[in-house]
């Protein structure tokens, strides 16, 4: 089942890291020609297996279990200090100015302490005609100190080294990853590009053997010189200090909301548990069911063969809102035994402690100048008119003039937690309370929609190490479909195939040919096949030819390819909808967006990472994804997804693919008649002059303005 050759790559010592450490001259192109010698050409002349998997995954041999187990090692000197980012897209922006503020303070920090400088490197995809002849291009100063990016210039931060590289292989190879790599004993991979969208988005931290992984990922990414060198790498099994991970009330960031766990907490856990498992919540969704909790609906699974294997891995998520509430509160037992509080673990991240924001109280950019400041005192002006008498002082306290870091991740934590540390604050900086009604406009409702219930922040309780694997793809510059044979299609395939119960996709786009027939093959044995997708996103792109349609005429043609009601029940489709909507709305307001990507297969295995379900991620961009087989953690994934929306509630779709305002289900109260459709929608239809549309579409994408 395992090609030999794949074998001997994944179980050598050898990496393009490992090499890098014995020869500090070499860089990783020449490293990755000394561990893989097969060079992809160019634009047109790339090849690749066009050959699409007809294994059918479920004659698995003992012997494969063991090549499959061999392919991982499961169990130097110092490196100096370093920050490698990847991104799709960096834009000139609020969010963008977050990590430059953050860049300058640690700059300042180093120079103050008279410590050597961080070595930052930032990768990003802004396409060149240059990479047409050189995928791979040093940014000049001038280039990405300018006004549509605006990283800081070497001399701004003389207590870091900046290099940055825009990779991009022409036509359509973009480079989508998203993740980071700190000291190379931390990464992060999410969903998010860095620039100001509305979307709900997916972050986990990993720390363990992994993190080796990711590493030397990015330096096949970087593929350049490294200038500097960033050292030698000291590997998982080198650094016994890479061995104490931070979990639940342990971990840094539950140390700026006290040590101990409150009693409301747990119970609201248990309570709301009990509540959605026997149907008793005031909202139901379509059809009673929609509103109970994955796990809750997981907890009549089949058995599954158990493969332990050792590993090393633990991880955060991050969705996005203000938080009160933990995470699922049986750490991640998919049937709770209300009965037993002792298995309620505690809730990592308890209530905030009463008190005033503190004196640098401020979400948004933090920027040491006086034109930084005084948009600062703007923002808590603005908040102390907008919130009620005591809150007004409470924001109004905050010195905008004094504005700077605080000097611990903790005190960080607790100053952005203080701005935000009352729900009504939250609702007026996010513009909750709203809903669209039939034109497609926003009107409030009041606070009806489950806002209270947002969770952005997921500590892990202490967990067993669990397997876990990167799973990724190249990019892939020619047109067509060709190039289908790459570890990240492979595991979403074999995901499905062996699926006993339940998958569940969260996708912003989801239009891969190979994905649509393994939906419908999954549906027609038995599965249930659960999609959260954004109505309408990056509809203009999708209309290109060869991308295979938009959303909507994707979910209309599953349902009308599908013939018995029972499969049809089976495919259970829900337009994204905003923690604070109690209905969807149309991805070109550009207001509420979902652009998570995620995939749960029977409660246990998940992957998550850069890849869409569409043409593109499928068959051309680089993406880096995961793979963990962990019920425990996945569960807490669920759960997260559940508390940041409302999709669950009041985005499902009818059985022809149309989504339609209902009695009893709450989407008439807002503004709907029975029987609206959502201002916007076209459901199946074929849209006049799609490919000129497409090709704008292909444009905004490159623009950053597209959704990607």
């Amino acid at each position: 089942m395992i090609p030999p050759k794949i074998q001997q790559l994944c179980a050598s010592k050898s990496s393009v890291t490992s090499l890098m450490n014995e020869d500090p001259d070499l860089t990783p192109s020449k490293a990755y020609d000394k561990v893989a010698p097969e060079k992809l050409p160019v634009i047109f002349a790339q090849k690749h297996s066009a050959k699409s998997n007809k294994d059918d995954y479920r004659n698995v041999l003992e012997e494969d279990m063991e090549a499959a187990k061999s392919c991982g090692n499961f169990d130097g000197t110092e490196p100096k200090s370093s920050i490698i980012l990847a991104t799709n897209f960096w834009a000139a922006s609020h969010a963008s100015h977050i990590i430059t503020d953050a860049l300058r303070e640690l700059s300042k920090r180093r120079v103050k302490a008279d410590l050597p400088p961080v070595d930052v490197k930032i990768l990003y995809d802004r396409g060149n005609l240059k990479q047409l002849l050189k995928n791979h291009l040093n940014s000049k100063e001038k280039d990405y100190n300018g006004e549509k990016v605006q990283i800081p210039k070497q001399g701004e931060v003389q207590g870091i080294t900046l290099q940055v590289l825009n990779f991009h292989i022409p036509l359509v190879g973009t480079f989508h990853a998203k993740w980071m790599v700190v000291d190379g004993k931390i990464a992060v991979l999410n969903s998010n590009n860095i620039q100001d969208v509305a979307n709900l988005e997916m972050m986990c931290h990993y720390e363990g053997a992994i993190v080796d992984s990711f590493y030397d990922s990015a330096m096949i990414s970087w593929d350049s010189a490294l200038k500097p060198s960033l050292g030698v790498h000291k590997f998982f099994e080198e650094d016994a200090a890479r061995r104490h991970f931070g979990f639940s009330n342990s971990h840094t960031i539950s140390k700026t909301i006290g040590d101990s766990v409150s009693q409301k907490t747990k119970e609201f856990r248990a309570e709301y548990l009990k509540r959605h498992e026997n149907n008793e919540s005031e909202f139901l969704g379509r059809d009673g069911r929609d509103m109970v909790p994955f796990a809750v609906q997981l907890g009549a699974s089949r058995p599954r063969k158990n493969h332990e294997q050792p590993n090393h891995g633990s991880s955060f998520s991050n969705s996005g809102g203000e938080y009160n509430r933990g995470p699922l509160g049986t750490g991640g037992s998919p049937v709770p035994d209300h009965n037993r509080q002792e298995q309620i673990v505690d809730a990592e991240v308890p209530p905030l402690k009463d008190q005033a924001a503190s004196s640098t109280g401020h979400i948004g950019r933090t920027i040491a100048t006086e034109e930084g400041q005084d948009e600062v005192a703007k923002v808590l002006n603005q908040a102390a008119e907008d919130n009620t008498p005591e809150e007004g002082q409470n924001m109004a306290s905050a010195d905008a003039s004094k504005i700077e870091y605080d000097s611990i991740l903790s005190a960080e934590a607790e100053r952005v937690q203080g701005f935000l540390r009352t729900l009504e604050g939250l609702t007026k900086h996010l513009n909750t309370t709203i809903q669209p009604n039939t034109r497609g406009t926003l009107t409030h409702f009041g606070q009806e929609a489950y806002i209270r219930d947002f969770n952005p922040y997921i500590l892990h309780p202490r967990h067993k190490p669990f397997p876990i694997a990167m799973v990724n793809r190249r990019p892939f510059g020619s047109p067509g479909h060709q190039s289908v044979r790459v570890p990240q299609n492979e595991a979403w395939t074999a995901a499905i195939r062996l699926a006993e119960t339940q998958v569940f996709i969260q996708t912003p786009d989801l239009n891969a040919s190979l994905l649509v027939k393994e939906i419908l093959d999954a549906v027609r044995r038995g599965i249930e096949v659960v999609l959260y997708l954004t109505l309408g996103y990056n509809d203009a792109g999708e209309l290109l030819p060869f991308q295979n349609g938009t959303n909507e005429q994707i979910v209309c043609s599953l349902f009308g390819i599908l013939t018995s009601e029972e499969e049809k029940e089976r495919l259970k489709v829900y337009w994204y909808t905003a923690k604070d909507m109690r209905a969807p709305i149309h991805a070109k307001t550009k207001q509420r967006t979902s652009h998570i990507k995620l995939m749960v297969v029977d409660g246990h295995i998940g992957i998550h990472g850069s890849g869409n379900q569409d043409t593109q991620s499928w068959y051309h961009s680089q993406e880096t994804n995961l793979m963990i087989d962990s019920k425990e953690v996945v569960q807490e994934w669920l759960w997260g997804i559940r508390s940041n929306q409302n999709t669950h509630i009041w985005g499902r779709v009818d059985n022809d693919g149309i989504w339609r305002a209902k009695e009893g289900r709450g989407d008439v109260a807002g503004g709907y008649s029975s029987g609206d459709q959502i201002p916007g929608a076209i459901g199946g239809a074929k849209i006049k002059f799609g490919w000129m549309k497409g090709i704008k579409g292909a444009i905004e994408r490159v623009q950053g303005v597209g959704g990607f």
